[in-house]
């Protein structure tokens, strides 16, 4: 007589830094045996495993046909359970017992970075488990797995297990199920500590332009945190063309160097509004040492807008799906030029 262990994936849960798997199982009983027992009289109240190891391994999978390729190398966590008790019972005359096992997997550092990535590169995650027991025979006890079945006069019976097996190849997670773990562990307070420099506390008397840059910016970090990266780099965007323009061909910006690239497309320069607010708080050597900073600005500007049109397209098409490094630092920029204006517009 021998026992075989069924596992199914139920769901997950999170514990301070750890996911938690939940798998079913249940015991799949010889019932010649069993109908032996019930017969003479004799209860099993549960069985008592020993000992049970479990490996744990990350895999990447498609979205469409659900293909599975193991992520990097080598497994991603290995835990042990001793004594586990699966309770029996035979309500309704059937006879059956089964348990809901929580597997841990420590979320460290090395693990949540492989998740984003799986992420950034449009796929999906997936643990795969397997169980296995001790290798040494039954006569070395208690080493050995073997369930143990109290009876009702208390005479313990060793049963070897021939398997213990998932249903489920995979536990294949959404992204939004990757996000919403990362988000439970508090995992986004490194980005909150990378990116949120602190925002104008109030937005009185700055021209429009920057007041809705600011408020632009407050929806990017609330994606940022959510660690939703495409919408924080979009919105980022959005904060920069809350405060530039594309000069058209024949307005008082077309004059030699600016004329000449409005006419071949044009790039952005900072709304006009910003600039007088700026502008007219200095005078002298420091307005045109002022007005050599703000062009500088816009080149910088141009060249961040460059960089993130290269993950979101203009019309918010995601062409290549940002990393949290490429979101914090494209944010991080954006908000120093944003407060840089803000505080020149305030003449500080």
């Amino acid at each position: 007589m021998s026992v075989q262990i069924e596992g199914r994936y139920d769901k997950y849960d999170v514990w301070d830094n750890a996911l938690i798997l939940k798998i079913n199982l249940e015991l799949k009983i010889d019932e010649q045996w069993l109908g032996k027992k019930i017969k003479a009289g004799q209860v099993i109240p549960f069985f008592a495993i020993p000992r049970i190891i479990y490996d744990v391994q990350l895999y990447k999978c498609a979205i469409i046909d659900e293909k599975c390729d193991q992520f990097g190398q080598g497994g991603v966590y290995r835990g042990e359970i001793n004594w586990l008790v699966i309770p029996c019972n035979a309500l309704g005359g059937k006879f059956s017992c089964t348990r809901t096992l929580e597997l841990p997997i420590t979320l460290d550092k090395e693990l949540v970075e492989k998740l984003n990535k799986i992420i950034e590169e449009g796929g999906r995650s997936a643990f795969q488990v397997s169980f296995r027991g001790d290798p040494y025979s039954y006569y070395v006890m208690p080493h050995v797995i073997v369930p143990v079945i109290f009876t009702g006069e208390g005479v313990l019976e060793y049963l070897p297990i021939t398997s213990i097996t998932l249903r489920d190849k995979y536990i294949i997670l959404s992204s939004d199920d990757v996000k919403e773990i990362l988000k439970r562990v508090k995992y986004f307070e490194r980005v909150k500590v990378e990116v949120e420099v602190k925002l104008p506390e109030t937005t009185e008397g700055l021209p429009k332009p920057l007041v809705d840059a600011v408020n632009t910016l407050r929806n990017a970090q609330e994606y940022l945190r959510n660690l939703d990266l495409a919408r924080a780099i979009e919105a980022c965007r959005n904060a920069l063309h809350d405060i530039t323009y594309v000069p058209k061909e024949g307005s008082q910006d077309d004059s030699k160097e600016g004329g000449q690239k409005a006419k071949q497309g044009g790039e952005r320069v900072i709304n006009a509004e910003v600039k007088e607010a700026i502008l007219n708080r200095y005078e002298g050597d420091a307005r045109e040492v002022y007005e050599r900073v703000l062009q500088d600005i816009e080149k910088i500007i141009r060249k961040t807008l460059d960089i993130m049109n290269s993950f979101i397209h203009e019309l918010g098409k995601v062409q290549f799906n940002p990393g949290i490094n490429d979101a914090t630092y494209l944010c991080r920029q954006v908000i120093e030029i944003i407060n840089y204006l803000v505080e020149l517009s305030r003449g500080r």
